[in-house]
This record gives structure tokens, C-alpha cells and sequence, in this order.
């Protein structure tokens, strides 16, 4: 026995949390490396700001990236202009736009987005070269991010299509993080394209409305319907654990965790971690549970409905509720 398994197996004996916790890492990192193939394309959305879709988005990018050696990459979807308050260290403080985004979290400069240069034509280019995806990387960011230089119109809906044509050339996992919707014209390109949707929603209040909003919004998006994955994480604040009762879909609860609220990711919490792994395990052991997304979609195999109810379980297909959504 080395020393360092040594103090670990002591620390556990004198700590009972630790050692559940040390159960629990190594059950989450076993089962994410038996994962032999995730969605290409994760969506993260959520209804309202402040549910949690960037700190979702973020921790399933460091997870993704930090326990498995597969290419990963994130789409910063959201309109990033930096505005008159002064830079701290560098970094978007969180009263600015982009200090709120995926970007920022990662540690990038969100100043330095570098996105256009990747969607520019080139001329009998076939595949990406490597070094022109490097190019177009977010300089700083813990996890590759692109994303749009401040001050211009943002992120255009075509941009998303173009980004993933080139994107899946030299990523085996692309995040991608949306506005919170369903108002973006942005976000009908992610669900059009994405192969897993995870709906974000904080755990207080009612939760199980707010899953049941999230999924019936997605359902009722525009466009074609096609066959794709869903998974709920609830992001939990408090210091109470979350509680619901929606069965309609798969769910993962993220822990609060001070690393998170301070927006320091060099700083997570065990349990956050193990969060991050299982929801990277969970979004690719999803694909068998797909289901059809579209205008009318039903809801597919994995997933049951009792009879006379909407796959949202409210029993009223179409439009979601839209006293859920707040101020946007």
C-alpha cells in the first residue's frame, strides 16, 4: 500500500463522509469510462436566468474533458458585450454580461472572442486544420471555448449550423450553452442540431413545474422533429437537498458548492465533482432512452406516460406554460 492510499483509507476511517464520498468518485469515474460513445452535441437550457445553465454547462465540459481523453469543445452561444464596468484581474465581473457566461466561469477572456475566424469561407477546405481551430479558440479558457467578440450583433442562428459542421471534424463532444429561452432566435438552431438536451432548473420552489415547463417547451419547439436524448439536472442553492416527483425524465442533482457560487472552478467541491461525473455518465448512457422532439413529439421509449397526459404531464399538448418564465 503507497502513502498516499495509506492516508486516504485513514482519512475515511476517521471521516465517514469522506469515505462515502470516495465510494461515490470512484463509482462515477467507473461508470463514465464505461460510456463508449456520447451525444456529439449537448444543449444546455434552461427557462430563466439564474437556473443554472452555465454552471451546468461548465461543470459537464470539466468533468467531460478532465476524466476521459476525449476531444471536447464549448459553444458560447450567449451575447457577450462587455459593458462600463471595469475588469477585475482581467475577468468580466458578474454585473456584466459576459461575466455571467460559460466563457467567463471557464476562465477565458471574454474579450478576446475569436469565433468568426472559424466560419470564415475558405476556399476547398474539406476539414478544419488544426491549427485554425486552435486559432479560434477563447484564449485562457480551462476547457477549449468559442465564442463572439463583444460589442457585435452576437450570435447569429446560422452561426450555430456552421460552427458544428466544423466542430465535429475535431471534437468528439461539443456543449453547447443557449440565452435563457425560449425568446432567443438563437436557441431553434441548438434544438434543430443538438443530439442531448439536459433542462436545467434550480431546486427551489416547484421544481417538478419547472421540468414539466422546460420539457413541454422543448416538445413544442419549432421546426422538424427528430429523435434525440433529454436529461434533467436540478441545481440546488440551499443547503436542503431538492425534492420532486417528475418521472417523465431522467434526473441529475447538482449540489451547491461554494467553488461554483464563487465562480472558481480550480475550487470544487468533492460532491460537485462526482456531479459532473455522473451527469457526464448519464448524458452518455442517454441515447437508448431518446425521443421524438419535435411540434407534437411524443415522448419515446424509456419514459412513461400515464395515460391522458402530455409528455410534460400536464395532459395539455402545445405551447408551454408561460406564467413560469418570469422577467426576461
Amino acid at each position: 500500500m503507497d502513502r498516499h492510499t495509506a492516508i486516504t483509507r485513514l482519512g475515511a476511517a476517521i471521516n465517514p463522509l469522506l469515505g462515502r464520498d470516495i465510494a461515490d468518485f470512484s463509482a462515477a469515474v467507473t461508470r463514465f469510462a464505461a460510456v463508449r460513445t456520447v451525444p456529439s452535441t449537448v444543449a444546455v437550457v434552461g427557462l430563466t436566468p439564474g437556473e443554472g445553465r452555465t454552471t451546468v454547462a461548465a461543470l459537464l465540459a470539466l468533468a467531460a474533458a478532465g476524466w476521459s481523453d476525449r476531444r471536447i469543445a464549448v459553444l458560447d452561444t450567449v451575447a457577450a458585450g462587455v459593458g462600463p464596468q471595469p475588469l477585475a484581474g482581467g475577468v468580466a465581473t458578474v454585473g456584466d454580461v459576459a461575466g455571467r457566461t460559460v466563457t467567463a466561469l471557464l476562465g477565458g477572456d471574454v474579450r478576446r472572442g475569436r469565433l468568426p475566424s472559424l466560419l470564415e469561407p475558405s476556399a476547398g477546405d474539406q476539414v478544419v486544420a488544426r491549427s485554425r481551430l486552435r486559432m479560434a479558440r477563447t484564449p485562457e479558457a480551462a476547457v477549449p471555448v468559442l465564442s463572439m467578440p463583444p460589442g457585435g450583433p452576437g450570435f447569429a442562428p446560422q452561426f450555430v449550423e456552421q460552427s458544428l459542421a466544423k466542430l465535429r471534424q475535431r471534437a468528439d463532444l461539443v456543449i453547447i450553452d443557449t440565452p435563457a429561452g425560449p425568446g432567443s432566435p438563437v436557441l431553434h438552431g441548438v434544438l434543430q442540431h443538438a443530439d442531448h438536451v439536459l433542462l436545467v432548473a434550480r431546486g427551489d420552489g416547484d421544481v417538478d413545474r419547472r421540468l414539466r415547463a422546460l420539457l413541454r417547451w422543448v416538445e413544442g419547439a419549432p421546426g422538424r422533429a427528430r429523435r434525440r436524448s433529454v436529461t434533467g439536472v436540478i441545481v440546488s442553492r440551499g443547503w436542503t437537498t431538492p425534492s420532486w416527483r417528475f418521472t417523465d425524465l431522467p434526473v441529475v442533482v447538482l449540489p451547491r458548492d461554494e467553488g461554483l457560487r464563487r465562480r472558481r472552478t480550480d475550487r470544487l467541491g468533492r460532491q460537485a465533482v462526482i456531479a459532473g461525473l455522473t451527469l457526464a455518465a448519464e448524458v452518455g448512457e442517454a441515447a437508448d432512452r431518446s425521443m421524438l422532439i419535435g411540434p407534437g413529439g411524443p415522448v419515446g421509449a424509456g419514459h412513461p406516460v400515464s395515460a391522458g397526459q402530455s409528455a410534460a404531464g400536464t395532459g395539455v399538448p402545445g405551447s408551454p406554460d408561460p406564467s413560469i418564465f418570469g422577467h426576461r
